[in-house]
């Protein structure tokens, strides 16, 4: 063998073992963290995270950053774990501050939305649970950042791997989901889970039940001012939603004589110095008899010793005999999230079809008319397209790894775009960001970017 051959033959070895030895250290590092949160928990036996001091119904989804697992617990008769699973949290250990930190942040928070892929991606996996972080709480210590996700993916799971967001195997996430309910079920992120007996009963629990029994007064004696005492001052019920609390509790002074109007399926949940009650209030009795009343959120936080609340969060009003019809609700929204997504879907073939085509028409049509882009107006970009396609020849355009959220009438479609043609060859993040116009999705901002 000739001395350049030996040389080659040297580099690739030593290439190898590099990679067999990095390929070893992460597998060693998951296992380690599984001895170590598996011995932990072993010792955890018959014990519960401090941050649930009381549930009355539904789950609690705890995430532990430092051993990378989440859980999810439930109460019938005695707390019980329902579900475990590996996790990965953010690259940096520590609560998020600002954007692109890469930190996973700490508090109680809730799914607000379920993002669904029709082509499970090895980056987000099948599902996505969007949580409601900065929250109120967060806004106001000056945190900031979004995107906060639960999400799976079809990648090997590794330690620390994300940008933020908490990531579970695919699989794992599917089964995580039957659990979580919008808006509904808490969602802890601790550092570190503390924990304690079933049976242990928080110093905070009596100071948290006492601020529901005044609210719950308050509302009853329809005393909007004792409300506002409990808040912190600037944080009170302001503008639509203190119209919607006066037509609430405007007869709720003649049904007190004839019914327990307190509060019913009450939990509260703890992390640090904020805290959350979930509980149900009834309000109304209809003229067939069924009562009518509404889920409600106060959003507490510990200042000087003593905790106020800082937001209160109730969806629309549930009327009829069961509070239950919230969960028939979630179904259909469910079902229009598809059918828009459908939507979507079909105006991106529409879309990505025209362009490779040449078909300029319907290419427009895929757009509002106040589309801006890189300082273009619409009649300036679709200028720009017809010379670029003029220029080309063999161009393709495909995407993948597709995500799309919607809210009320606007939505983003964010997926990795690959093109090429006889002049350009590119790969990189694009955002469509789209909005409803007589009934059609139209896109009204593209946005380019790099793969992070």
């Amino acid at each position: 063998m000739n001395k350049k051959k030996i040389i080659i033959f040297s580099i690739i070895s030593i290439l190898f073992l590099i990679s067999f030895y990095t390929i070893n250290i992460y597998s060693n590092v998951f296992a380690d963290i599984e001895q170590i949160s598996d011995s932990i928990f072993s010792s955890t036996s018959g014990k519960i995270p401090d941050s649930i001091v009381s549930i009355s119904s539904g789950y609690v989804v705890v995430i532990d950053k430092k051993y990378q697992k989440i859980y999810v617990f439930n109460k019938s008769e005695n707390y019980s774990k329902v579900f475990e699973a590996p996790c990965s949290t953010g690259k940096n250990p520590g609560a998020k501050q600002v954007a692109g930190d890469l930190k996973t942040p700490n508090g109680i928070f809730f799914a607000t939305n379920l993002l669904r892929n029709l082509s499970p991606s090895e980056t987000y996996g099948s599902l996505a649970f969007t949580l409601d972080y900065p929250t109120l709480i967060d806004q106001r210590a000056g945190k900031d950042g979004g995107n906060i996700w639960i999400h799976g993916t079809t990648k090997p799971l590794l330690p620390q791997q994300s940008n933020g967001c908490v990531v579970l195997s695919d699989s794992d996430l599917l089964q995580l989901a039957n659990f979580i309910y919008l808006n509904k079920t808490p969602i802890i992120i601790s550092e570190s889970i503390n924990w304690v007996p079933y049976n242990y009963t928080s110093d905070s629990k009596d100071e948290l039940e006492k601020i529901l029994t005044s609210w719950n007064k308050a509302f009853i004696e329809k005393d909007i001012k004792k409300i506002d005492s409990l808040y912190i001052e600037g944080t009170e019920i302001k503008g639509k939603k203190r119209e919607e609390l006066h037509d609430k509790i405007k007869n709720i002074a003649s049904l007190n004589k004839h019914f327990v109007l307190q509060p019913r399926d009450i939990s509260i949940i703890k992390e640090g110095n904020n805290a959350v009650i979930i509980f149900d209030q009834i309000f109304d009795v209809n003229n067939e008899n069924s009562f009518q009343g509404f889920y409600n959120k106060l959003i507490l936080e510990k200042i000087k010793n003593n905790w106020y609340v800082v937001d209160e969060a109730s969806p629309s009003e549930i009327g009829g005999k069961h509070l239950a019809l919230a969960k028939d609700k979630q179904k259909e929204s469910q079902n229009n999230d598809r059918i828009v997504q459908k939507e979507i879907n079909n105006l991106l073939k529409r879309w990505l079809a025209s362009w490779k085509s040449g078909d300029v028409q319907t290419y427009r049509d895929c757009y509002a008319s106040d589309f801006r882009s890189k300082e273009m107006d619409l009649n300036a970009w679709i200028s720009r397209k017809i010379r670029v396609r003029q220029n080309s020849k063999n161009i393709k355009i495909g995407i993948d790894n597709l995500q799309i959220s919607v809210s009320a009438n606007k939505a983003k479609a964010i997926f990795v775009q690959h093109y090429s043609s006889s002049i350009l060859r590119s790969k990189g993040k694009k955002t469509l960001v789209l909005k409803k116009i007589d009934n059609k999705w139209k896109i009204y901002r593209e946005i380019m970017g790099s793969i992070s």
